[in-house]
């Protein structure tokens, strides 16, 4: 089953599918012995942020309360998995600046960084399986999948989703007004969190509208992509700065790197702030309209076809 909402099912069962698939897959790849340990934890994360913004999105069913709740147990699973897998972020990002900026310093340089982040998230791994932290994981995502029969979602709608990804949307409209008004790394983080959930709010809806909807999600994860890789090299910049090694000459090398990080983020941003302002065009009750009006009428035309079989 794709990261889906289906409108065959009422909204609760619905939602409950995609939940339970998503933890349950995160469970049995975390689980898996023979699973590459990089790519399984990257995809367990995934799934967790799918299923957190599945929250989000059922949000106004869901209540205040119950929300909060489940959205903080499914954060510390994540964050559980956190150490090994920030290390191999850097050390990817790395390996991807030096693309950008080959001849621009000596390929040595960017190794000796790689391979010393490289070398940090293996001790992270190793630490996180000799602690147990993994197979507690597990047990903690197969529980969580089997306590999505409780989420009350009881009488929840499609105007209760409608409610949510229109909140969601309003957040990021203003996350992204404050990056543009101080585009600090806090501030571009926290737009880029709000830019995945209308990634993944858009990939949940697209069965109402596959074309425009589907078109839409592509863009949202364009702009995720630009934002991720900005964020990715602010945490590089920020390990440089406080003095990972880099050779001999590491106060010069330093400095030229940080000078080539910072470039490479000015591209990213120039690419983003106007796919940005194009994703957030609508007022968010405008936004809301819209989505109401399509879902309304594919669930009615999806009913009135399944009468007429």
């Amino acid at each position: 089953m794709a990261y889906r909402l289906s409108l065959a099912d009422d909204v609760p069962s619905s939602v409950r599918a995609c939940a339970r698939e998503q933890l349950g897959q995160a469970a049995a790849l975390l689980a898996d012995p023979g699973a590459d340990p990089v790519d399984a934890v990257h995809e367990v994360r995934k799934h967790l942020k799918k299923t957190r913004s599945l929250l989000r999105l059922a949000r106004p069913a869901l209540g205040r309360r119950d929300y909060r709740e489940r959205n903080a147990q499914l954060r510390e699973l994540g964050l559980a998995l956190s150490g090994a897998r920030d290390a191999d972020v850097l050390a990817q990002t790395v390996a991807q600046l030096a693309e950008h900026a080959a001849g621009r310093l000596p390929a040595v340089d960017f190794e000796q960084l790689r391979a010393a982040l490289a070398e940090e998230a293996a001790a992270a791994r190793a630490a996180t399986e000799a602690g147990g932290a993994r197979d507690d994981v597990v047990a903690r995502l197969r529980a969580a999948a089997e306590q999505v029969g409780d989420w009350p979602l009881d009488g929840a709608g499609w105007d209760d989703l409608v409610a949510g990804a229109a909140r969601a949307y309003g957040r990021g409209r203003e996350a992204l007004a404050a990056a543009r008004a101080q585009p600090t790394d806090d501030r571009m983080h926290a737009w880029r969190k709000r830019v995945k959930d209308l990634w993944y709010h858009q990939r949940l809806l697209t069965p109402a509208w596959p074309e425009p909807i589907g078109a839409l999600a592509t863009e949202a994860h364009a702009l995720s992509e630009l934002l991720g890789d900005d964020h990715d090299l602010a945490l590089l910049r920020g390990r440089i700065e406080r003095g990972i090694a880099l050779g001999p000459a590491a106060g010069a090398d330093a400095d030229e790197l940080l000078a080539l990080i910072d470039a490479r983020r000015e591209q990213l941003r120039a690419q983003a702030w106007p796919l940005g302002e194009r994703l957030y065009a609508e007022r968010p009750k405008a936004y809301a309209r819209r989505l109401r009006r399509i879902l309304h009428s594919a669930v009615e035309q999806h009913r009135a076809a399944d009468a007429a079989a």
